[in-house]
């Protein structure tokens, strides 16, 4: 398989990078920063000197950029079996009418435009070459829960499930699949505020971190295991389901998870 990953030079999307290609299939990294992707790239080939790996900057908000890195995995990999959109952010952590215009745009334009941007790239090429697969990522807000100081980021989260909803419907009987993918809590920068905004509150909300989040290395191999078996138009590939949560509440009467502190948090 080739597999195209957006924002896969940290985090989730390089740790699904990794087991792609453990597993034998050829990858395209892709951030908005060409740094990052070069630096990436040289070390999963050397990590990996088997398989093809490849990589594109792209800001997935242009569109331009979204049809090149398109155009760059089809050139160099002959064509994409899987595209992942995994490129978001979170933006400033706070109510609404504090947070900068700016800051909320750019989460709008990332996390729900960018999406669009790279299924309307995607979904042709895919049909052009007779199939393929899409996964959007999912994130807090995706099944309509509300907390505050995150409006923006669960705004558009709560909008990619209707794009997908939407765009499952409308590829009903072709050989182009648009599916879900969500990691659950994932201890990544998206999740742990930098130190100067950790006090009393990340503190308290670190206890119920402990009983539900996981590392990207325990996350990563289920969601690629569940990316390649997942052929269903508008299936889905979720860790955090809601057994594993009332499970995982259940367990911590008894045994206590620290996630954070071996990474440093």
């Amino acid at each position: 398989m080739n597999v195209v990953i957006t924002g896969s030079t940290k985090g989730i999307g390089l740790g699904m990078a990794r087991e792609f290609l453990q597993r034998g299939h050829d990858v395209v990294i892709s951030s908005r920063r060409p740094d990052a992707v070069d630096t990436v790239v040289n070390e999963l080939r050397q990590a990996f000197p088997g398989r093809r790996v490849t990589g594109a900057a792209c800001d997935v908000a242009d569109y331009a950029q979204v049809e090149a890195l398109w155009e760059a995995a089809a050139r160099e990999l002959g064509q994409v079996d899987i595209w992942v959109n995994n490129a978001g952010r979170d933006g400033v952590k706070a109510p609404f009418f504090a947070i900068p215009p700016e800051d909320y745009a750019l989460t709008v334009q990332t996390n729900l435009l960018g999406v669009m941007n790279c299924c309307r790239v995607a979904i042709p090429g895919m049909y052009a070459q007779g199939g393929g697969r899409i996964f959007n990522m999912e994130g807090f807000g995706s099944n309509g829960q509300v907390r505050p100081a995150v409006a923006p980021y669960g705004t558009t989260k709560y909008g990619l499930v209707y794009l997908t909803k939407a765009l499952a419907l409308e590829l009903k009987g072709t050989p182009v699949k648009m599916c879900y993918l969500s990691p659950g809590i994932v201890v990544t920068d998206l999740l742990v505020p930098p130190p100067e905004q950790r006090g009393e509150r990340w503190e308290q909300s670190k206890k119920i971190l402990n009983i539900l989040a996981d590392t990207v290395e325990t996350v990563t191999p289920y969601l690629v295991d569940g990316i390649l078996k997942t052929d269903k138009n508008g299936g889905a590939v979720r860790w955090l389901t809601p057994g594993k949560v009332r499970r995982r509440f259940f367990m911590s009467l008894f045994r206590k998870r620290d996630v954070f502190g071996p990474l440093g948090y």
